[in-house]
């Protein structure tokens, strides 16, 4: 037992979070987790994200026209992927978890779409141990892309600083990153207090501030609270880049496994 739990402890946060996910990816996801990925999307496919996000060229003819190439990091079902597709000539994903990508290459046939536009990749990029992916890429491939994109998987990493310069290093120069996740639940917006005082009339504090410490998929989560603007900003200024965009989620999203709600946001850089 003793050996087991020290094992256990060994285990990188990519390897806990391929082994929860590989255990726990559905074939088909359930409703709170459906409305949470159209929430993400909406503002991502809306008229106002390319200028929000500094981009020039915003149509898919443009985009296939070029040479314009993105990463999905953490792709999870792709997601993210799918919606920024037609901004990009090619996506390639990477995640640690093989259920994920199963899912990941399910999306890209429903597309229509070959492995030269929207490819899957295992790989795990942050823990230092260089490893390859599967199937394996050149080191070429995973590199100098317009974009890097990771969405609800920050919170999920060991070290935030580490991760975001690892994704930065892999962007070209005037590259964008965005990072979608969640914003600590600190009575900063409207949304926000009017649900904290809903809690408070209910007696549900504690009992919400329980289930987040005692959830499931905790173990694999580094940062539960999420970022707040200053800290995500203080994340991409330390990976060399600049032009910081920010933006909250107008309405809270339901978590179902803890029974309470999160305040999602998007934030962009570009890399110096």
């Amino acid at each position: 037992m003793g050996d087991s739990a020290a094992s256990e402890s060994r285990e990188t946060f990519g390897e806990k979070n391929a082994k929860h996910f590989d255990k726990v990816a559905p074939s088909e996801w359930p409703q709170w987790i459906v409305d949470l990925q159209q929430q993400i999307v909406d503002f991502l496919v809306s008229p106002d994200f390319p200028s929000w996000a500094g981009m020039d060229i915003n149509t898919q003819a443009e985009a296939q026209g070029s040479k314009r190439r993105m990463l999905d990091y953490a792709c999870g079902d792709g997601l993210l992927s799918k919606a920024l597709k037609p901004l990009y000539a090619s996506v390639i994903g990477v995640d640690v978890s093989g259920a994920m990508l199963d899912k990941y290459r399910a999306t890209t046939s429903s597309l229509g779409l070959s492995e030269e536009e929207m490819m899957g990749v295992r790989g795990d990029f942050i823990t230092g141990a260089s490893q390859a992916t599967e199937p394996p890429l050149p080191e070429e491939a995973l590199g100098n892309f317009d974009m890097v994109a990771m969405s609800m998987a920050l919170h999920h990493v060991e070290d935030a600083p580490v991760t975001m310069r690892e994704l930065a290093s892999r962007l070209k120069v005037g590259g964008k990153i965005l990072i979608v996740d969640w914003a600590p639940l600190d009575g900063s917006t409207a949304a926000q207090r009017d649900y904290q005082e809903e809690l408070r009339k209910d007696n549900k504090e504690a009992i919400v501030k329980e289930r987040l410490a005692v959830h499931a998929a905790r173990h694999t989560v580094g940062k539960p609270e999420g970022f707040t603007e200053a800290e995500q900003r203080l994340l991409f200024e330390q990976a060399s880049c600049r032009d910081f965009a920010w933006k909250l989620a107008d309405t809270l999203s339901y978590v179902e496994p803890v029974d309470a709600k999160g305040q999602l946001y998007w934030a962009l850089a570009t890399k110096a």
